[in-house]
């Protein structure tokens, strides 16, 4: 089946005209449509953020028009071709749409899927110094409530404790929406110490597993205690080894990581493609 499909531009100056593909959109009047953007590792210019942020709220206004037309009836949706051919006409400063373009794909998603390797995927020699699991939960925070509307204090919580038995510890993050409650925990592996996050880890996977077995109770910040069931899902966000210092103990710690993690049934989200799947969940 044929879509239609925009890249979407960051142009910093206008003047110059030189840009970052930042985004696909993709659809077909009458049919499904589909939008992913990526942000980070942009190169600075001026006064921007690395990651653009401040493009944040037309993002996700833009992703919240798309993401209605999925659960709406399509004669309620302003998702259309002339409706982003509209915005392509205005759009003349720092966000820009290409030209219309055609692609043979059996769904909108699909169609972004095929596309967005090749004209939105930056590669990077980045070596990520200084991203720490604060750095990381931060981010899923600030998309979690910029992207997917959640309200920090209210379906939102961050560094939760939980008490399973006589293990003590915490979570990063707790979302508590409609569809359920899923647990958040962030984890770098390239840090400086290896000895701190090896314990740091192989203590909270213990605790997983005490959970699995028996549930537990949660406190959030507000008060408030909640019982977790066995089988509360559980993701992780980990920042994959790139470091070269201790390279064999770095990998060890991660491969035995990912093992409790699959024994456990966590879900484990790379970094690299954090927004692309919590976008559909």
């Amino acid at each position: 089946m044929t879509y239609q499909y925009w890249t979407i531009r960051f142009v910093p100056n206008v003047a110059r005209g030189e840009f970052t593909n930042i985004g696909i959109v993709c659809g077909r009047d009458g049919r499904d449509w589909a939008v992913r953007f990526d942000t980070r590792y942009i190169r600075n210019h001026g006064d921007w953020h690395n990651d653009v942020r401040e493009l944040n709220p037309w993002i996700s206004n833009f992703r919240r028009v798309v993401n209605q037309h999925r659960h709406e009836q399509l004669t309620k949706s302003g998702m259309s071709v002339a409706y982003v051919e509209h915005f392509r006409s205005r759009q003349v400063n720092a966000i820009q749409f290409s030209e219309r373009q055609s692609v043979d794909a059996s769904s909108a998603e699909d169609g972004v899927n095929i596309l967005f390797p090749h004209l939105v995927t930056r590669t990077t020699k980045r070596r990520r110094v200084g991203l720490t699991r604060a750095r990381i939960r931060n981010e899923i925070r600030d998309y979690l409530v910029e992207t997917e509307d959640f309200k920090v204090g209210y379906d939102l919580f961050l560094n939760t404790k939980a008490s399973i038995g006589k293990q003590r510890g915490g979570f990063d993050l707790l979302r508590a929406g409609d569809e359920g409650r899923v647990l958040t925990n962030a984890w770098a592996f390239n840090v400086m110490t290896l000895e701190v996050l090896e314990r740091e880890i192989q203590s909270w996977n213990y605790l997983v597993t005490r959970l699995r077995d028996t549930g537990g109770a949660l406190s959030c910040p507000d008060g408030r205690t909640l019982h977790l069931e066995p089988d509360v899902p559980i993701q992780v966000v980990f920042d994959e080894p790139i470091s070269e210092r201790q390279t064999e103990w770095r990998s060890d710690i991660f491969d035995a990581a990912r093992e409790a993690w699959q024994l456990n049934g966590i879900e484990a989200i790379n970094y690299q493609t954090m927004e692309s799947v919590l976008s559909t969940q």
